[in-house]
């Protein structure tokens, strides 16, 4: 019986084909009835009660075949296609209601009555604004999505997200509505929230513990190591004059350097940053910052490559901090490709974001650095301390930007600096910036932009 009603239903799909069926089936009972006509119906008969005669016969003999061959099945299809419609709807995980234009609830699923706390046959015919207060009386024109607050029927409140469309029916006007609990969701988006503030409260301790550590090393570290550089000099001096070797001499200042530039570190990385915020193009950080590593590029057989559009591209910040951010990467790019490469320097503009990446084809970033790339103390480089790029997210930070840092599928490491573009109307400085456009400068130009 499912096989034929299939097959059926396979037949019957198109208009065409029923009313071919229907029309091989009049004709064929209309055959059969012309031959069999003569055989039952007496001579004497006159025409018209003749017609009549093979009219009701004609009718007797189509009215049951079409209903075995086509209004029959169909009327079976329409019940399982019903069945199963509402079995999907009853067993959906979401909750499902319909209701009228005057807002009456007309049917619901389990998950719906499982979501308010209350049973269909109370649910059934009351009004949605005691479900969604919220809702506002139901206009010609309901949003297709929206977020409100539902209430259960023991009065608590919990957040819904809640989508309506149109159902065609003919006897009056109906909406089906799918509501979504987002309690789940929310609780999780509250947490991630409180996460990143625990986050962003840790980073704050470190900071306020690395201003204290930086503070006590630079009272008794850094006089200190003055005294004993000015000391190694003076005698390096004296031994040059008389022959002596300065080797040994010259190991211990380049050391005491180094640990000089590492306490200067821990004082930038600490000290909080006197900023002078104006407006400028993107262009002259990157100019000046390709001036200061060009000659390192050269040396190193680093082929340098800079991309940016001919027009400035202006930016609110403090020029200084961004050349230091852009030089810290570079430097940090040429590390990482001690025996030549290619250093690109990209700026471009992406919606209302000016974006510019510095791209090497160097060793990329190791795997346990890159998971916690702007980590204090963290570093690919053995003479590293960890601290470079945590400056400079921190000055992308307070330019209300974002920087990050991952391996290209080419080899290599990709720093991305992201800032808010600024325009005509959007920045209250309206001071012109230090970018000529038209591409002249107070500087004179390097050649490898």
């Amino acid at each position: 019986m499912t096989n034929r009603i299939s097959a059926l239903s396979t037949i019957l799909r198109s208009p065409m084909r029923i009313l071919g069926l229907v029309l091989v089936l009049v004709f064929t009972a209309e055959v059969a009835v012309m031959l069999v006509l003569p055989h039952v119906t007496p001579a004497m008969l006159s025409e018209p009660v003749e017609a009549i005669v093979d009219a009701i016969l004609l009718t007797l003999v189509c009215a049951p075949v079409l209903w075995l061959v086509i209004i029959g099945p169909l009327r079976r299809i329409a019940i399982q296609e019903h069945q199963r419609s509402e079995t999907i709807v009853a067993n959906a995980g979401e909750s499902i209601l319909t209701f009228g234009r005057d807002g009456t609830v007309l049917s619901c699923n389990r998950a719906a009555t499982e979501m308010f706390d209350i049973n269909a046959e109370t649910l059934i015919g009351r009004s949605i604004t005691s479900l969604v207060p919220a809702l506002p009386d139901i206009p010609d024109q309901l949003p297709s999505e929206f977020r409100l607050d539902g209430v259960r029927s023991d009065g608590e409140q919990f957040p819904l997200q809640i989508s309506v469309s149109e159902y065609p029916s003919e006897s009056q006007q109906t909406r089906i509505a799918i509501v979504r609990d987002l309690t789940d969701s929310q609780k999780s988006e509250n947490e991630r929230i409180l996460m990143a503030r625990k986050t962003e409260a840790l980073r704050a301790q470190q900071m306020t513990t690395l201003a204290q550590l930086a503070t006590g090393v630079a009272h008794e570290i850094r006089n200190p190591l003055t005294s004993i550089k000015m000391l190694i000099q003076v005698n390096r001096a004296k031994f040059a004059d008389e022959g002596l070797p300065t080797d040994d001499l010259e190991l211990v200042e380049q050391e005491i350097r180094r640990m000089e530039r590492s306490v200067n570190s821990l004082l930038d990385y600490a000290r909080p940053e006197t900023s002078e915020f104006k407006r400028f193009a993107i262009q002259e950080a990157v100019r000046r910052t390709v001036q200061l590593i060009d000659g390192r590029c050269r040396n190193q057989n680093v082929e340098l490559v800079v991309t940016a559009p001919d027009a400035a591209v202006p930016v609110e910040g403090d020029a200084a901090q961004i050349q230091q951010l852009l030089l810290n990467l570079g430097l940090n790019a040429l590390d990482a490709m001690p025996t030549g490469g290619t250093l690109n320097l990209i700026v471009s503009e992406v919606d209302d974001q000016v974006v510019v990446s510095v791209c090497d084809s160097g060793t990329g970033i190791s795997s346990n650095v890159l998971e916690k790339l702007f980590t204090p103390f963290v570093t690919n480089k053995t003479n590293g301390i960890g601290l470079g790029l945590g400056i400079c997210r921190r000055i992308a930070d307070a330019h209300q930007g974002k920087l990050t840092g991952t391996n290209q599928a080419s080899g290599g490491a990709k720093f991305q600096l992201t800032l808010p573009s600024v325009t005509e109307h959007s920045a209250p400085n309206q001071s012109k910036p230090d970018y000529d456009p038209l591409g002249h400068s107070q500087e004179p130009p390097c050649k490898a932009c």
